[in-house]
């Protein structure tokens, strides 16, 4: 049913396929200068039409430090194995690839998904933070 590549996507499919999964909105221009920076990307297809359904980003320094973002699947097909083939080929990518002791994050919109390939929350140890630059 699915095909998984290696690919980055272009800015305009990059931003329409996050409004498609009801992601946060990203600035075109930021997506102009950070695609292409990541350590590893995947796009997830439909076999049959090709259609671009579904996506997912490591960003980081690509030894002590990864970061899974930008994972994505449109509205219409989450819940059907797409993002579970999207996170198995990116925990590959990291197993293959990260040190001893790498640091591997993410912040997740989900609860339940994640926790399948090990990922904790950090609390009470540590909190996750985050700022947003507003125009």
């Amino acid at each position: 049913m699915f095909l998984l590549e290696k690919s980055i996507l272009s800015p305009k499919d990059y931003m329409s396929l996050r409004a498609s999964a009801s992601m946060a909105k990203r600035s075109l221009k930021g997506a102009q200068k950070g695609l292409g920076n990541e350590i590893y990307s995947v796009v997830i297809k439909i076999k049959k039409t090709n259609e671009i359904i579904g996506m997912g980003r490591i960003i980081g320094d690509g030894g002590t430090v990864f970061q899974i973002c930008d994972m994505a699947v449109k509205s219409e097909w989450q819940n059907k194995g797409a993002g579970t083939m999207i996170m198995d080929d990116m925990m590959k990518y990291i197993e293959e690839n990260a040190e001893e002791n790498a640091y591997i994050n993410l912040l997740a919109d989900v609860n339940g998904f994640y926790e399948k390939w090990g990922f904790e929350t950090t609390a009470p140890n540590s909190v996750g933070m985050f700022y947003k630059k507003n125009k």
